[in-house]
């Protein structure tokens, strides 16, 4: 048992002087005057008393609205800043979004948990536009099925998209006020609150006219108007400002003064520090207007305060490893209070925001509060946050559940280096085109690094799927990640591409993922993946035996992966091991040295990496591959080359198009010029290797033959898939 005497203590509705609260089997036991606790019988039985003299405790902060963006060091980094429960209102897909939610449920060293899941947006809207695997939904008619299909999914809250684009540069077409309403009637026929995302007063109207429950985010180009705060007084709405957002979307410099605050800067990870004092990604507007002001968004919180509306304190922090969003987990909560009490409320009246409010709105009954029987999540911060409330920044205890955080190990292992650093751009495969660098979360990939955001991106579709051929979370973390860097692949210039591929990076995949098991489960214990570059195999297949899997790329790939695969998905039979190595330097040697053996046998992946290279070079690379290659080893390749550029098809459409297009991309990184059978190449190579037709590959899996690959089709081309095994022992030179 815990006991903490002489605090002021917030409850989360009013505020008591000099009290003594009792934790016991991770719940409040009791909250009893200090001057009278001694005498309680529960006293003599606690194993730690501590001295809240010039503390407040409040209970454990809820951030009302937050994107976890797949990973676990958020919700880490939350509650050591006295978050300890986050209401994540989008996260993709389900199944990444359960195993979150989950995990935090069973550990006391994150914050819990609640989540939307997938947000339901309209066809080609916001996010979807930019997304394209996430389900959509086009009409009113479905719209109990899309509350049943999150429900079913664990989402504790529905959230709608009601954003034209209008902050992003873009004129996207949005939810219609009848679907809104369908939407929010069947959410309340299944007891889920619905949230609906706002842009401007017109979606503020649509929102409230179909009586959803929260309207997240106050519109930054005008004050609301004092009709519509009336109307949500009356009825009952929850508003979510999320000021703190709106203040680093606007341009307003307020918010990045929290990284001078010794009170939080010394506490923060070196990533999350960075994107504080100079990030400037994940914000509610990307491209800025004249009429943007932060004095807007204060406004309309003042009138929605001053009318009665019940406001829930929500950030939209949406950093991780990897994305620099100046709106960060934990941290800014804090300064989201402090804007609150700006816009007119009081210190107490911005805590009742943060804890009691979301807990009602949320559902969230046995917590919000400080009082018997209710969770044990407390906050013990110095100085009197019921007067100045910045004082929540001094947090010196946390308790999740009644069990202590330990914020000081916390610290010291983020200080130790436990981030994965900074990159820069790495060295290319192939011709100086390939220089050419994407930014993503503060690395930069080079043309050739980020057509594999074009493949994440077609995994992540296929994994939104209900028929789909294989489930890849990590695909859909990337394609989330990456953001505006996927536009070239998915937005305009890239429909076409997407026309003629078709199903095929689905079918492609799911062919070497069955040929991966297969050599597995022959024997080979080494698996190498060539030119890995963000795929996520060694996390999502079920391996028949443990497995060593070497992933070999170049520095500006592998630490943009690794920045988004760290703490999100467990590793299971299998030891993931990065080797950073271009393909034409001595890989071979870098295989060794991170402990691959040549004695043993090996299954070798050479997966959309043939047609960056030469055909000399394609040699050397299996000239060195079979060195390394044990008998019973095992090869599969992808081989394609510029032969597909130069068919009647594909010549008319690359006429058609702009330079710009990601065809003409394509037909500059594809060097591979070999019109020599495959079958021949790799025997020349010491393997024994089968094809397998695409569309006999397509037409096992009910899917269509992809337009550029259909031999029914005159002028098109052909990519082959091959495996094999080794029929020579390897070279001992």
């Amino acid at each position: 048992m815990i006991r903490i005497d002489h605090a002021r203590v917030f409850d989360g509705e009013g505020v008591l002087d000099d009290v003594s609260v009792f934790v016991d089997a991770g719940r409040v036991a009791a909250v009893t005057p200090t001057a009278t606790a001694a005498a309680d019988p529960a006293a003599a039985r606690a194993d730690e008393v501590i001295d809240g003299t010039g503390h407040t405790l409040l209970p454990g902060l809820i951030d009302g609205h937050t994107h976890v963006m797949g990973t676990l060091h958020n919700l880490r980094l939350a509650l050591t800043f006295g978050v300890t429960t986050e209401v994540d209102l989008f996260s993709f897909p389900a199944d990444l979004t359960g195993w979150l939610c989950d995990t935090a449920a069973h550990r006391d060293d994150l914050a819990d948990l609640r989540s939307a899941g997938t947000v339901i947006c309209a066809p080609g809207g916001h996010p979807a536009a930019t997304m394209p695997f996430l389900p959509t939904l086009d009409g009113p008619a479905a719209a109990g099925d899309q509350v049943r299909l999150r429900q079913k999914e664990g989402a504790h809250v529905i959230k709608l998209m009601l954003d034209d684009g209008c902050h992003h540069g873009a004129d996207l077409p949005t939810l219609d006020p009848v679907t809104v309403a369908a939407v929010a009637d069947a959410a309340r026929s299944a007891g889920l609150p619905t949230v609906a995302h706002v842009a401007d007063v017109a979606t503020v109207r649509t929102a409230l006219e179909a009586g959803v429950d929260a309207v997240t985010h106050v519109p930054p180009t005008a004050p609301l108007p004092q009709e519509v705060v009336y109307r949500a007084a009356a009825e009952g709405r929850f508003f979510i400002p999320t000021l703190a957002m709106m203040e680093m979307s606007c341009g307003a410099p307020g918010g990045r003064a929290l990284a001078a605050d010794t009170r939080i800067a010394g506490r923060l990870p070196a990533d999350a520090l960075a994107a504080l004092t100079g990030g400037t990604e994940g914000l509610c507007v990307t491209v800025p207007s004249p009429e943007l002001d932060f004095g807007n968004a204060l406004e309309s919180t003042r009138r929605l305060h001053a009318s009665g509306v019940r406001l829930v304190a929500g950030s939209d922090a949406n950093n991780a490893p990897g994305r620099a969003c100046p709106v960060v987990h934990g941290v800014a909560l804090h300064r989201e209070l402090e804007l609150l009490v700006a816009a007119g409320l009081s210190p107490v009246e911005a805590l009742r925001a943060a804890t009691a409010t979301p807990a009602r709105l949320f559902g969230l009954s046995d917590r919000g509060r400080i009082a018997p029987g209710l969770r044990a999540d407390l906050v013990l911060v110095e100085g009197d946050a019921t007067i100045d409330i910045t004082a929540t920044r001094a947090v010196r205890r946390v308790w999740r559940r009644g069990v202590p955080f330990d914020r000081e190990a916390a610290r010291a292992a983020w200080r130790s280096g436990a981030q994965v650093p900074t990159a820069g751009p790495g060295s290319a495969v192939g011709s100086d085109s390939a220089r050419v660098a994407t930014t993503v979360g503060g690395a930069e990939l080079t043309a050739v690094g980020s057509t594999a955001l074009a493949v994440a991106a077609a995994r992540a579709a296929e994994s939104g799927r209900p028929d789909r051929l294989f489930q890849d979370p990590v695909a859909v973390q990337v394609a989330v990640a990456a953001g505006g860097a996927l536009a070239a692949w998915s937005g305009p210039r890239g429909e076409l591409l997407r026309q003629a591929m078709g199903d095929y990076f689905a079918l492609r995949t799911r062919y070497f993922d069955d040929w991966l098991r297969e050599a597995v489960a022959a024997g080979c214990r080494q698996v190498v993946v060539l030119a890995a570059g963000l795929d996520a195999r060694v996390f999502r297949l079920d391996w028949p035996a443990p497995v060593r899997v070497f992933e070999i790329d170049r520095a500006d790939v592998l630490t943009f992966k690794d920045k988004i695969i760290t703490g999100r998905v467990p590793l299971f039979g299998s030891e993931r091991i990065p080797v950073t190595c271009d393909l034409r330097d001595d890989w071979p040697g870098a295989l060794r040295e991170h402990g691959l053996d040549p004695g043993l046998p090996t299954a070798w992946l050479v997966e959309g990496i043939m047609v960056y290279l030469t055909e000399e070079e394609g040699d050397g690379l299996l000239a060195r591959l079979g060195a390394l290659s044990a008998p019973a080893s095992r090869i599969a390749v992808e081989y394609g080359s510029r032969a597909m550029f130069h068919t009647g098809n594909t010549r008319t459409a690359l006429d058609a198009t702009t330079g710009t297009d990601t065809l003409h991309t394509l037909a500059a990184l594809w060097r591979n010029e070999s019109t020599a059978d495959p079958l021949a190449r790799l025997a020349a190579h010491g393997w024994t290797a089968t094809t397998r037709e695409l569309a006999d590959l397509a037409a096992e899996h009910g899917r269509p033959t992809p337009a550029a690959f259909d031999p029914r089709q005159p002028g098109t081309a052909r990519i082959t898939l091959l495996s094999g095994h080794r029929h020579t022992s390897p070279d001992p030179s």
